[in-house]
């Protein structure tokens, strides 16, 4: 049970940060004059960056802990400040991509990689969160749970993706906004428990 406990908190801090319906609104607007077959295809492999980075994130957390030196209550209290800056920018509707980003993926042939797969899908606070639950995951199994919330997430991902097109005309420019709050949320109180979590840890360490 804590484990499957493990993992459903994997899959809500990561799920709205990664927030699939806006990365389809943007795949729309980079490709279009591409076919949906060709918009399938670059969300599938820009899903699969996204699962790559964000698994390679998970298992090096603890070695970038140990070669840097890094305190556990180090690492989740600054995973907090890009979650909470993630969710507030979210909220505030400042946009994901850059000006210079949009303009450069508008000039690509394939934004899979980026910025599709990153920074839209895996950003630094997608891959803070990872590394930060990495940290906080007590046991083999909880790992395993983690895991499967990440793939369960790329699943979504690519769900959503590879019916950009449907879910542009469902959600509509509010829809998006709307879903675009909600996430960021749910993103800004993953970043405040993240927070509370990283004193908590420094407040025990004191007392020790």
């Amino acid at each position: 049970m804590e484990a499957l406990r493990f993992g459903v908190r994997a899959f809500v801090a990561i799920f709205p940060i990664v927030n699939p319906f806006s990365a389809a609104i943007l795949l729309l607007t980079l490709t279009p004059g591409d076919t949906n077959a060709r918009r399938r295809e670059q969300a599938g492999r820009a899903v699969v960056f996204m699962t790559s980075i964000l698994v390679v994130s998970y298992f090096a957390g603890s070695a970038i802990l140990n070669f840097f030196s890094i305190s556990r209550p180090a690492l989740v209290l600054a995973a907090a400040v890009l979650v909470c800056r993630s969710g507030w920018r979210a909220l505030a509707v400042t946009d994901r991509l850059s000006a210079e980003a949009r303009e450069e993926g508008l000039q690509k042939e394939d934004v899979s990689l980026t910025p599709i797969g990153m920074p839209m899908l895996a950003g630094p606070g997608t891959i803070s969160v990872v590394i930060g639950l990495s940290a906080d995951a007590p046991g083999v199994a909880s790992n395993a749970a983690a895991i499967a919330a990440i793939l369960a997430v790329s699943v979504v991902s690519f769900l959503v993706l590879a019916a950009a097109p449907a879910v542009s005309r469902r959600l509509g420019r509010t829809g998006e906004a709307a879903i675009s709050k909600v996430m960021g949320l749910i993103t800004l109180a993953v970043g405040i428990q993240f927070l509370i979590n990283g004193i908590s840890m420094v407040v025990r360490d004191l007392k020790m």
